[in-house]
Formats: structure tokens, C-alpha cells, sequence
């Protein structure tokens, strides 16, 4: 039978670990999380922590819960800057 290699997750390498582009982007995601919306970093570190012990044995499970855990430290890097920009328009 022949199966498909598991997708990768963004920023991981086949063995589940950060690349170094990853560990650089999780980074400075997380340091601007953690000023726009603390517990989604704590969110987001909880899914990574728990992707990391089934990489073994349930990859596809833990692409999902290592792309979620990007979503945690995007968004509120997204939404913070247009948050501002229209409390800013509606002072105006």
C-alpha cells in the first residue's frame, strides 16, 4: 500500500520540531501576542505543547493543533492594529 507522506505544519519539521524560520517567527508573533491579548499566547503554547507529544503517533492531528496554534498569535496581531486604527477613526 502506498500512503502519502503527512503534511507539514508551518514552521515544524518532519520530526516535529521548529525550524528555525519557525522558532523565529513564534517568537516575534508571541512577544506582539503577548502585548495585544495575553491568554491567546497561553492558548496558543498549550495547543503547540499538546501537538508535540502526538506527532508520533497522530500527525495529522497535530498539524491541526500546531495551525491553530499559529491562529492564537496571529490574530490579535491582525486585529489589535485595526482595532486601533478605528478607535482612532471614531475619535476622531
Amino acid at each position: 500500500m502506498n500512503e502519502a507522506a503527512p503534511r507539514l505544519a508551518f514552521g515544524i519539521g518532519s520530526d516535529g520540531a521548529y525550524t528555525r524560520l519557525g522558532q523565529t517567527i513564534a517568537f516575534v508573533l508571541g512577544l506582539l501576542t503577548m502585548l495585544a491579548f495575553f491568554p491567546l499566547l497561553v492558548v496558543a503554547a498549550l495547543l503547540y505543547a499538546r501537538a508535540e507529544e502526538r506527532f508520533k503517533d497522530d500527525p495529522e492531528r497535530a498539524h491541526t493543533l500546531v495551525n491553530w496554534s499559529w491562529m492564537s498569535v496571529i490574530v490579535p496581531v491582525v486585529v489589535a492594529p485595526v482595532a486601533a486604527v478605528v478607535y482612532a477613526v471614531v475619535l476622531a
